[in-house]
């Protein structure tokens, strides 16, 4: 995130933040912090991801859950910061830095921690990470009041541009792809402060070249302060999101993806928050399964090694085999030779094994001859018994190697399925995480896993990974195998089964059409299933709980998101079938 991008960021998070309470402290991951404030009766997440390469900060109402114990360091940030606060915030952009004066829960400067005479400060590092401070009461963090270039002073500045922090690498490498008087404009903007932001993603390409839509279709790529120059794109096209998620003419609030043109009036929070679903949760989402698939990759590369090593013994034991020929041979011609014959290779007629002996001395003139050759230290009759025995071990090795063979492509395929399933969120996700996962994690499988056969997999046009329980059982198996912000169906007032849309992070938008799809597949398998149209329950897995001593499948729900209708298709239950 660079810092001019920081810094439009926190022109409209600082009126936000002022006066919110900070309920709690979370790090869904390492390198990630999620703050929850409550202002005015609604909560919100602020998410820092720090480090060095990549971080970024964003504002979301989406929760993000974290399902693991929290740190040593975490715990002291919550023993000091929670419920507390925010009465006042000191932006520092050029470093990236956002303090925050915590007071007590009634909003006083001073709260229980902090010694008498003393202020607490929670800074917010977008390199070192959060952070406590406790100075004096009159002490506070100076806001930040570069020095910027004059415009005739623009190249000697950038060729010393360590004395200009407002030079930026990104601001330096989009300056030397301008004009000079664009480049003394754009900075100019930049002094001023305001503006907006700007998007820049890529279409999802299906196989064969052709874009469509899909669960990463207008995922953010790269987000900016200023236009990019086309020379900074690298193929990236630009995007615009609509301001917050208002609810769309069937009535639920999951937005579907937003189409890549322009839309005037946007905020800048909904713009970053876009951002960061795409920046941090999904990257961290790839980044977790790829570290989860390590040992299935391992074992990839040890399996397509034992592949070949049987591809060039296959090519020993058919040598092998192939002796039966010469031995046969050998055999349709013995009354030729003496029974003590030895010899370093003989030469027999070809065809002539039906013929007899005298047709066959008619014709050993006139038929082609192949060369054996033989072990002079073995008679004809020997080797010929030899060449026999060589041929039935080739043959048993054969039959064995075909076994290993397809024990080892079965634990290949078993790895590839396992590999997909770390994917949460998309058609190769056929075995979600646990319930207790966390935003971004997802266990990794063992080979050969697969769902359980009361559960049913289907995979929606946009991608999606669509379970749904075939039986009550099945329904609670789907529920269990859920994460906490999967999205789960339930036909509306009556028995049916249900059935859960996989996300790969609680931000993760669900296009309108596999919303559809998904509560077709649940109004086929319920009490609506012979009508037109069906009414859909939508909630969020984490508000799903399965009834203690009730029968299987019987579940509260605590909070519903939405309620909608559906068209009933029940041809979608073939024609989502995920491919073999």
């Amino acid at each position: 995130m660079d810092a001019h991008l920081f810094r439009r960021f926190c022109e409209d998070l600082v009126p936000r933040l002022t006066g919110a309470r900070l309920e709690k402290l979370q790090e869904p991951a390492p390198g990630l912090l999620t703050l929850t404030l409550f202002k005015a009766g609604r909560k919100c997440q602020l998410c820092l991801r720090f480090g060095r390469k990549e971080p970024f900060c964003f504002l979301t109402e989406k929760r993000i859950s974290a399902g693991h114990a929290p740190t040593a360091r975490i715990m002291r940030l919550r023993k000091y910061a929670a419920e507390r606060r925010i009465a006042a915030c000191v932006t520092q952009f050029c470093a990236r830095r956002l303090w925050l004066l915590l007071g007590d829960a009634s909003g006083g400067r001073h709260g229980e921690g902090a010694a008498s005479g003393t202020s607490l400060w929670l800074l917010l590092d977008l390199r070192e990470g959060p952070s406590l401070h406790f100075l004096e009461a009159q002490e506070s963090p100076a806001e930040d009041r570069p020095a910027w270039p004059a415009p005739e002073n623009l190249d000697e500045a950038c060729a010393n541009w360590r004395q200009w922090p407002v030079l930026t690498p990104a601001l330096r490498r989009t300056l030397t792809h301008l004009e000079k008087l664009e480049q003394w404009a754009l900075l100019e903007d930049l002094r001023a402060g305001g503006g907006d932001i700007f998007l820049y993603g890529a279409p999802f390409h299906k196989k064969g070249g052709e874009s469509g839509p899909g669960p990463a279709a207008m995922s953010v790529r790269a987000v900016s302060a200023w236009p990019l120059p086309p020379a900074l794109r690298e193929g990236l096209e630009p995007l615009c999101a609509e301001s917050g998620a208002p609810e769309n003419a069937q009535g639920t609030a999951f937005p579907p993806h937003m189409p890549p043109s322009a839309v005037q009036g946007c905020r800048i929070l909904d713009l970053l928050e876009r951002a960061g679903q795409s920046l941090v949760l999904e990257r961290l989402a790839q980044e977790n399964a790829a570290a989860a698939a390590l040992p299935l990759d391992r074992r990839s590369r040890k399996l397509a090694r034992l592949l070949c090593k049987l591809d060039e013994e296959e090519k020993r034991l058919g040598a092998m085999l192939a002796a039966r020929a010469d031995a046969l041979a050998l055999r349709e011609n013995l009354w030729r030779w003496p029974a003590d014959l030895r010899a370093a290779s003989l030469n027999v007629p070809v065809g002539a094994a039906s013929a007899g002996p005298e047709e066959a001395t008619r014709e050993a003139g006139q038929a082609a001859m192949r060369q054996i050759r033989l072990d002079p230290r073995r008679t004809v009759r020997e080797e010929m018994e030899a060449l026999f025995h060589r041929a039935r071990r080739g043959q048993r090795g054969l039959e064995h190697l075909a076994a290993r063979r397809a024990a080892l492509e079965e634990e290949a395929a078993a790895l590839r399925r396992a590999r997909r399933e770390l994917l949460p969120g998309s058609h190769d996700a056929a075995m979600p995480g646990a319930k207790t996962q966390s935003a971004g994690k997802t266990p990794a499988p063992t080979p050969g896993r697969t769902l359980p056969k009361n559960v049913q997999l289907f995979v929606s046009a946009d991608g999606f990974a669509l379970l749904r329980g075939r039986d009550a059982k099945g329904n609670l198996a789907a529920l269990r195998l859920a994460a906490p912000h999967d999205i789960w169906l339930h036909a509306e007032n009556g028995p049916g089964a249900h059935v859960i849309i996989r996300r790969a992070h609680g931000g993760q938008d669900v296009p309108e059409r596999t919303l559809d799809q998904a509560g077709a597949l649940a109004a086929c398998k319920s009490w609506q299933r012979d009508a037109a149209r069906a009414r859909i329950l939508y909630a969020e897995a984490r508000h799903v709980k399965p009834l203690r001593n009730a029968p299987a499948g019987t579940v509260r729900v605590d909070k519903v998101f939405s309620s909608r209708e559906v068209p009933v298709d029940c041809e979608l239950e073939t024609l989502l079938l995920p491919a073999l």
